[in-house]
This record gives structure tokens, C-alpha cells and sequence, in this order.
């Protein structure tokens, strides 16, 4: 709930042109008493039917199309938003499936074949991170919404992350299956970009050292988002490896920028604090910036994850 906030709190604070949508089920009421404070925000307590985890975001958005809303954009809630999402949008033509682009350079991974659909191209995995949608897409949504409640995606649902075949491993990829389809692989498509339009955040690499460089003069990216363990969840590592976790959330651009926020909106939540010694002189040495603290960690951990690209 308190990754929740902090993400609306931003975006409401950064965006005066949208009205947000949030879907808690069993929300407690200090929850519902923060949404009555904002006006930008219409709450559901509702549990959506037939639906959880990944599988709402076509679910949701069908929802809000089926209201009569133009364009729906879905945000995953580990996020922070630093500038207008409208803007962000607008840059855009109006016909296009906005998507993000995926943080790891993996090429084109052929999944089509997977669900015995006849593929039309090849595309990168995307990032259903973001997704914005329009009235036009609705065919898409229905398929994907269908795709989610396949049996062999259902049971890969059960299994821990790590033992997922990858073309069953989230939602994500069966969206990147359906837009190489036939049926669906001339749907005008757009990505926001990794660096200038989004900072995904995951250990030290996924947001690179030179985007971190180049944001320290043209200001952080519109999202910020923390991908994989979130630190709000507690490590089950030991010894120094859940040191380093620690030091790499200590620095993460996404927990310096939900630092801002909740500071902003006077809450206090422990996980925005830093764990680690060198975590705090990071952290006091470069003012809490988000690109900044993290940039003596990211270096070297580019260099060998460059290195190790190479090898393999």
C-alpha cells in the first residue's frame, strides 16, 4: 500500500490532466481515507471477477474502454512519476499501442510458434509496464484477457518465477506473442524508451551509466521503476549477498525518488531508508540524487556485464 501511494501521489503531482483509476480490493480504510483527499483519484473496493496478479491489466483496461474512455493508460504501481504522463503520451501519434521498451538487450525472442499462431514478424519481449490503449485496440485486449485463463499459462503461474518457461513467464510475454501474430502484427506500434522516457530499475545495470550521466543535466526520466525485489519486501538472502542487495537498494533511483515523494506528503515508511553505511555516504555525497548516488555501482557493473555479453 505504501508503493501504491507514493506512486499516485507522484503522478497526481506531476500530472493535472488525467484521472486516476484504482482498483484495491479490501482496501483498509486509511486507504480509502487518502483517495477522498484527492480528487484525481476514483477508488474500487470491487474485486475484479474471474482475474488476479498480472492477469487484471487487460481485464482493467477493457473495464475503463467499456466506460466510454477514449484512451486508457495502465501503470505498473512500482513507480514513480517525475514528469506529465500526458505529455509523455502526446508525443505519440493517436493510434499507436504505447508499450515499454524491455530493460535488458535480449534481441528477438520468437514466441509466436509457442501458441500455434501463425506469426507475421518477430519483435523484442516489451514491457507491459506501461500500456496505453484506445478504443481501436479492444480486439487485442479481449485476446490477450483470453490468453491469460490458457490452462498451460495458469499452471506456469504456480510455479516460482525462476522455473517458468519463458514464453509462459508473465503476461508481458504473451502480449509480445499476440503483436507478432497475424492477426495482430499490424497494429501500429510505439516504446518508450529505455533511459529517455523510463529508468527501470533492477540492481545496478538496467539503468546505464551514461543515462545516468546525461539525466544529471537534462532531469530524470518521466517513470522510474523498480523492477524484480522490492524493497519493501525483506531479503531471505544472507551473508553478503544480502548486504549487496541492500547497498543496491540503498542507491536505486527508484527508492531515492520514492524518498522525495513521501518526504513531500510527510510519511515515513522504514524501506526509503538506507541499510547500509556505504548506502547513506552515497546517498549524502551526491545530495540523494537518483541518478547520481547509484553511478559509482553502475560503472563497474556495466563494464562486466559487457564483458561477460562478450564471452558468452
Amino acid at each position: 500500500m505504501e508503493g501504491l501511494i507514493l506512486m499516485a501521489e507522484s503522478l497526481c503531482r506531476a500530472d493535472k490532466n488525467i484521472t486516476l483509476h484504482l482498483t484495491v480490493p479490501d482496501a483498509p480504510e486509511s486507504v480509502r481515507a487518502w483517495a477522498k483527499r484527492r480528487p484525481e483519484i476514483i477508488l474500487s473496493t470491487v474485486r475484479p471477477t474471474g482475474v488476479s496478479g498480472w492477469d487484471v491489466k487487460p481485464w482493467l483496461l477493457l473495464q475503463q474502454l467499456s466506460e466510454g474512455n477514449a484512451e486508457v493508460l495502465w501503470l505498473d504501481a512500482d513507480m514513480i512519476v517525475t514528469r506529465p504522463v500526458s505529455q509523455l503520451v502526446g508525443q505519440f501519434p493517436a493510434d499507436r499501442l504505447i508499450v515499454a521498451e524491455e530493460w535488458i538487450e535480449k534481441g528477438v525472442i520468437p514466441v509466436t510458434h509457442f501458441w500455434d499462431m501463425p506469426a507475421a514478424t518477430q519483435l523484442p519481449p516489451v514491457n507491459s509496464c506501461f500500456v496505453r490503449v484506445t478504443q481501436a485496440h479492444r480486439p487485442l485486449l479481449e485476446r490477450w484477457l483470453q490468453m491469460t485463463q490458457d490452462p498451460r499459462y495458469r499452471a506456469a503461474q504456480a510455479l516460482p518465477f525462476d522455473s517458468r518457461p519463458f514464453h509462459l513467464a508473465s503476461d508481458q510475454v504473451l502480449l509480445t506473442a499476440l503483436l507478432g501474430s497475424r492477426e495482430f502484427g499490424r497494429t501500429p506500434l510505439a516504446s518508450i524508451r529505455t533511459g529517455r522516457h523510463i529508468a527501470h530499475c533492477a540492481g545496478s545495470s538496467s539503468y546505464r551509466p551514461l543515462h545516468r550521466v546525461l539525466d544529471l543535466f537534462r532531469g530524470l526520466p518521466p517513470l522510474i521503476h523498480c523492477l524484480g525485489r522490492k524493497p519493501w519486501v525483506p531479503g531471505q538472502e544472507g551473508g553478503i549477498r544480502r548486504y549487496l542487495i541492500d547497498l543496491a537498494d540503498d542507491v536505486s533511483p527508484y527508492s531515492l525518488a520514492a524518498r522525495r515523494i513521501a518526504r513531500e506528503i510527510g510519511a515515513a515508511p522504514q524501506w526509503i531508508e538506507p541499510r547500509t553505511l556505504p548506502g547513506a555516504l552515497l546517498r549524502m555525497l551526491t545530495a540523494h540524487h537518483p541518478a547520481a548516488a547509484g553511478l559509482p555501482l553502475a560503472i563497474p557493473h556495466a563494464i562486466l556485464m559487457r564483458i561477460g555479453l562478450r564471452l558468452r
